[in-house]
């Protein structure tokens, strides 16, 4: 059973990494993953970071899977910081969602915690 937990918590990681693969992405010195799309960085000094957030909070709120789930967002200079408890796959979901908002320059998870799916 150990090494099952051990299994789905590698597949989830790799899977996170897959997903943040498809951006430029780098690790934070804590350790935290930054992911970023070059497609908003144009656009970013039209929206506030309350705006930023906003957005995305209404995007998460209008997906199925992501509006069950207690995400934490805030934004500081174009870039949105997620922390939540949730399964790989909506991890994953709630960064192709995040950075498809206007105005976001990248996509980290502060703190994630992952669940069996």
């Amino acid at each position: 059973m150990h090494r099952f937990k051990l299994t789905l918590t590698l597949l989830a990681a790799l899977t996170v990494t897959a997903c943040v693969s498809t951006g430029s992405h780098s690790t934070d010195s804590d350790g935290s993953t930054t992911a970023s799309l070059s497609d908003n960085s144009r656009n970013t000094s039209k929206f506030s970071d309350s705006e930023i957030t906003a957005n995305v909070k209404r995007v998460f709120s209008q997906d199925d899977l992501l509006a069950k789930s207690n995400i934490s967002v805030s934004t500081q200079a174009g870039i949105v910081s997620l922390s939540a408890r949730l399964s790989a796959y909506a991890a994953n979901r709630a960064i192709s969602r995040a950075r498809a908002v206007p105005g976001v320059r990248r996509v980290m998870w502060a703190s994630i915690e992952y669940m069996s799916e």
